[in-house]
């Protein structure tokens, strides 16, 4: 065998500039991961400046501009910046980042390049603190998508490429000032959410790492607290949205104590929070903090319902990791996750956060946690599955349901029944109802709540026994008529009473009397 030394051009390994195109568009499938990509950055970056004391803790800040009119996007913090001296490796290279995987947040060396496939330039514009030299490195994204795309024959080395289409420049500043700016002009249509104000502000209120909002979630008070006496350390940043003639501050999307869900009219109530496990600790790989809930379905809100996992407070992947987590108990109880709404963060460094971040790599400190997860969500199923009916069935769903079954009965009254199959299955209904309200008295409730109960209860139970007693529609109908012809006059008198008014009602009910030999009715009261 003969060893071949890799010291001349034959032999020197190369990567073609298809590469780039999978660290991009490859990489990242969704738009906004390169938004997340840059703010990750940015709260890395004021990390570091918090840690080297050239900011006070809690004064960094990161800025989200969305020009609609220009079809810019820049996102600038007031990090540490980059040295003029290393702006060449540290942003032009790839996959050379110099991050520490236990206190940053990204650590790959490859999310910057993201923006690429969405813009026509791209800028990164940096002053490092304590220096007066401004640096902008300029991407032509048009050009290197071109150059790298799948499609061309002839295949270029990448180093070649980027020498082509990436430029430095280099100012002099008379501000002592420190930052990183990313810029996306020329924004492309793949890049068209970049734009929309209001898409821009749900993802990046349920991804980046920000705070509780003191002000309109009232039980921000009491998850800091606990946080605080367990020495919890949650890194937030301050995030400003700038938007038109529109400027605010960003929050995670948690507010009020009340919430809609997707089943219909029926309200979440939040009355406390709690966390798993007690006695968590800074020593602990994960915690996890939960609402209190009356549990009667899922969150209709996409941004709040479901648990979801963190790292460094930054989501990984959304809600739908933790629904894969509650589906590894039973397929049946993964709908449950939209059911909770919390976050579970993840403590230990040895957990990492895969590519994509929308999972962790199956480490084996990994797998442990997600073991107990796995039981942790299973408790919570059993729960929200016995929150849901019974006796613990939320009462504004219980009321609305028998009132549901009420207002059938009272149609019926009034056009009568189609047979004695309807009959009986009416009574099964208002039966399911009664024993649905019995066993919901059974629970504590105050006293406006059992009057409730009770009231609604008595209505069935009255109910039920009237439709024992109610005329066959087809009885009273001319003998001439065949089976056919009678249900479709039931049928016909049925539509009547959902879009007529009573009093019209009473009036075509009055008509079909009279041409069909049926006996007439009193009007509805």
């Amino acid at each position: 065998m003969t060893d071949i030394q890799m010291t001349d051009n034959n032999t020197q390994p190369r990567v073609g500039a298809g590469v780039l195109e999978t660290l991009t568009t490859g990489m990242y499938r969704n738009p906004f991961d390169t938004l997340r990509e840059y703010v990750q950055n940015a709260f890395d970056s004021i990390r570091t400046a918090e840690r080297q004391k050239i900011l006070v803790q809690g004064a960094g800040r990161i800025e989200v501009h969305i020009d609609t009119s220009r079809r810019v996007l820049t996102i600038r913090d007031n990090g540490v910046g980059i040295p003029s001296n290393d702006v060449y490796a540290r942003l032009v290279n790839i996959g050379m980042s110099i991050k520490n995987l236990e206190t940053d947040a990204g650590f790959r060396g490859i999310g910057r390049l993201a923006g690429i496939a969405y813009c026509e330039h791209l800028f990164f514009t940096t002053q490092a603190a304590g220096e007066q030299s401004i640096s902008t490195v300029k991407f032509d994204a048009c050009q290197l998508n071109k150059a790298t795309s799948p499609s061309r024959r002839q295949v270029e080395e990448l180093s070649d490429v980027i020498r082509r289409h990436v430029s430095i420049e280099n100012q002099t500043s008379r501000n002592n000032s420190h930052f990183f700016e990313v810029r996306l002009e020329g924004i492309n249509q793949a890049g068209e959410l970049f734009l929309t104000q209001r898409q821009v502000h749900d993802y990046l209120s349920q991804v980046a790492p920000l705070s509780l909002d003191t002000h309109s979630f009232l039980m921000a008070g009491k998850f800091y607290d606990w946080v605080k006496a367990r020495n919890l350390e949650i890194p937030t940043v301050s995030i400003l949205i700038k938007y038109g003639n529109m400027s605010y501050e960003l929050f995670k999307p948690y507010k009020g104590l009340t919430y809609a869900t997707k089943q219909g009219p029926y309200k979440i109530n939040v009355s406390d929070l709690r966390f798993f496990p007690e006695d968590a600790g800074p020593d602990s790989p994960f915690w996890i903090w939960y609402a209190k809930t009356n549990c009667p379905g899922a969150f209709a809100e996409e941004t709040i319902g479901g648990f979801r996992l963190r790292k460094s407070n930054i989501s990984i992947g959304l809600s739908e990791r933790m629904t894969d987590i509650f589906r590894l108990t039973s397929e049946s109880y993964a709908r449950f996750n939209k059911y909770f709404m919390g976050e579970v963060h993840i403590q230990s460094s040895h957990v990492i956060p895969n590519a994509h971040r929308d999972d962790f790599e199956d480490t084996p400190e990994w797998i442990d946690i997600r073991n107990q997860l796995t039981e942790f969500v299973r408790e919570r199923s059993k729960e929200a599955y016995e929150l849901s009916a019974g006796r613990n069935a939320d009462i504004e769903k219980l009321v609305s349901s028998a009132d549901s079954h009420l207002v059938a009965a009272r149609k019926k009254e009034s056009v009568g029944l189609a047979s004695k199959a309807e009959q009986a299955k009416l009574i099964e209904e208002h039966e399911k109802q009664i024993k649905k309200l019995e066993a919901a008295q059974k629970a504590e409730r105050n006293e406006d709540d059992q009057k409730r109960l009770q009231t609604k209860l008595n209505e069935l139970k009255k109910s039920r026994n009237a439709i024992e007693t109610l005329p066959f529609t087809t009885n009273k109908l001319n003998t001439s008529l065949d089976n056919k012809q009678r249900k479709v006059i039931s049928e016909i008198l049925c539509i009547l009473y959902e879009i007529l008014d009573q009093s019209s009602f009473a009036k075509a009910q009055k008509a079909i009397h009279l041409k069909f030999g049926m006996r007439e009715k009193e009007p509805r009261k």
